[in-house]
């Protein structure tokens, strides 16, 4: 058995080992889906990366997660993600409590950044089988052959991850979360290698998304095309939430709390 053919075989255990189970209660059906964090703070040694967070985000809001670098929006979206868990405080989605015994809850979020875990051994659609087998999502192959179609990968659908481009991976992360349908759906810094296609894509999901009932908060230093995506604005600096509103036309309290964080000369 070649090298690859292990890898392949290893993985398909893995993910029989590692399914998660399937949800009762699909909450982008529900009535009862928000996202509320209460009192969250995350710290690192002495060091506090977010303190004292409190907010409610419903059903079907698109938020804007914006700040300065080392503000902590990569934390939040981690904490929000369960890839880590905070020192203060608690999360719920749906009214349920987001904790480290939470397998489930953890499947209904989705974390789409640029140093998101593909397999870079198996082919485009190898690993879309994968990842939907893992959270035990029946999709057929007419699903899968759409979702790739929805990104312009179908022509690439048996090339190994590692021979495409860090936008083609992107788009593949896409279609990944296309398939599983998360209800609330994290994004870090996602345009920083899309061409002008790919971005056009990635909006019409969030927006297909956020439609259907599901939460998108996205962070980006992308202001401008953040804003005119998003329905709701939120700042942090220095781990603290500054900001924290609907978006508006015009938007005065926005473009005087933004300000502090443009370079000098700019407005």
């Amino acid at each position: 058995m070649s090298p690859l053919e292990t890898s392949r075989n290893i993985l398909r255990l893995r993910s029989r080992d590692l399914t998660i189970p399937e949800r009762d209660i699909n909450p982008i059906e529900s009535h009862i889906l928000r996202v509320a964090v209460h009192r969250l703070g995350k710290a690192y040694g002495y060091f506090w990366a977010l303190r004292d967070l409190e907010m409610e985000i419903p059903a079907g809001e698109c938020v804007a997660l914006l700040g300065p670098n080392g503000a902590g929006k990569t934390t939040l979206l981690r904490l929000l993600s369960g890839l880590i868990y905070p020192t203060q405080g608690e999360i719920e989605i749906a009214g349920v409590k987001l904790s480290r015994s939470s397998i489930e809850l953890r499947s209904a979020v989705g974390f789409l950044a640029p140093s998101e875990h593909l397999y870079e051994n198996l082919t485009v659609w190898e690993n879309l089988d994968f990842f939907t087998s893992l959270y035990n999502k029946r999709t057929s192959a007419a699903s899968t052959a759409e979702a790739l179609a929805a990104v312009g990968l179908e022509r690439w659908s048996g090339e190994y991850v590692s021979a495409l481009s860090s936008g083609m991976k992107c788009r593949l992360s896409i279609a990944k979360w296309r398939l599983l349908d998360p209800v609330l759906l994290l994004l870090d810094e996602p345009y920083g290698v899309l061409d002008g296609g790919g971005v056009d894509l990635l909006e019409a999901f969030l927006k297909s998304h956020c439609r259907k009932g599901g939460i998108v908060i996205l962070a980006s230093h992308h202001v401008s095309r953040a804003l005119q995506l998003c329905d709701r604005a939120l700042i942090l600096h220095q781990g603290k939430l500054t900001f924290d509103e609907p978006r508006r036309e015009p938007w005065d309290s926005f473009q005087r709390a933004f300000a502090d964080f443009l370079p000098r000369g700019h407005s």
